[in-house]
């Protein structure tokens, strides 16, 4: 009993700690692909408590197991989210025009964008909310009537993100992408943050180029995130040059700048981190103690 009567407590600061205490925020995408976990590292419930929101990677078919431990990571104040890509369903539509020579039904590329992103739209149910990413293209260099049509398909795509939005005002909305590419850059203030992918970024320079490309008129610039990978086993991705992205991107958050706040970090395949370390998710740890030292008592 005193145990159970503990871990209540742990989870109620838990979640208070994260509704209501200024910290850099964590974001976390993992890889769900195995439907049949063999190891706990196949488990969204083994990730660090203190991360922030945790985004899976393939959100249309949960198993059992999945939808149990949403609700666990519920339970400790984590958001779980996953994301719908513009460009990810226009590289889809690309390549089944490529193959076929008519799609039944979908005569258009706004057609299939619409009926896809409501497809994809209902997978939402037992999720926190959506991130959306858009990367698209800069529109101050198309003349009037590429960007009239530009202006229509992307509309398209936000206009269903927005009405969604409208019906499920308890859930979080963010972007990720470039916002210089959007039309209306002030529907950013619709966001709850703007995460800017930093995947390429091999040191602090570039990474600070990044944001700095994004400060287009209407931006807002009080909610950034830097998306970076986490290392994988074998050095392929997630390091700027011998040291850890993750590692040397926390300590970015922790530099202020007068220009945009740096609101934290977003890990991409999170789940690397377990095999490197042993289960531990020591990187992933040291990241957010970085950036959200524990109080010296």
């Amino acid at each position: 009993m005193p145990y159970n009567l503990g871990y209540t407590k742990y989870l109620e600061n838990l979640r208070q700690y994260k509704a209501d205490t200024e910290h850099k925020k964590v974001y976390a995408w993992f890889d769900n692909s195995e439907k049949n976990p063999a190891s706990r590292a196949q488990h969204i419930t083994s990730l660090p408590d203190s991360i922030d929101i945790v985004g899976v990677m393939y959100p249309s078919e949960l198993a059992t197991f999945e939808k149990e431990e949403i609700v666990t990571l519920q339970q400790k104040g984590t958001k779980v989210v996953y994301t719908i890509s513009y460009d990810e369903i226009k590289a889809q539509y690309e390549d089944l025009i490529s193959t076929q020579t008519e799609l039944e039904n979908e005569s258009t590329f706004n057609t299939f964008l619409k009926k896809e992103i409501e497809k994809q739209l209902t997978y939402s149910e037992p999720f926190d909310g959506i991130i959306i990413k858009y990367i698209g293209q800069n529109p101050k260099y198309m003349n009037e009537e590429d960007k009239a049509i530009y202006t229509e398909t992307q509309n398209i795509f936000l206009n269903a993100i927005f009405t969604w939005k409208s019906q499920n005002s308890n859930k979080i909305l963010s972007f990720e992408g470039k916002p210089q590419n959007l039309v209306d850059k002030n529907i950013l203030n619709n966001f709850l943050h703007i995460i800017i992918d930093a995947f390429q970024v091999s040191n602090e320079t570039e990474l600070n180029l990044s944001i700095l490309e994004c400060l287009e008129a209407d931006v807002p610039t009080d909610r950034f995130i830097i998306a970076v990978s986490s290392p994988s086993s074998d050095g392929t991705e997630g390091f700027w040059g011998t040291t850890e992205a993750i590692i040397e991107s926390a300590y970015w958050t922790t530099a202020e700048s007068n220009i945009y706040t740096k609101a934290g970090i977003a890990i991409n395949n999170v789940q690397y981190d377990y095999y490197r370390t042993n289960g531990t998710y020591h990187t992933v740890r040291e990241t957010i103690n970085i950036m959200n030292p524990a109080p010296v008592k």
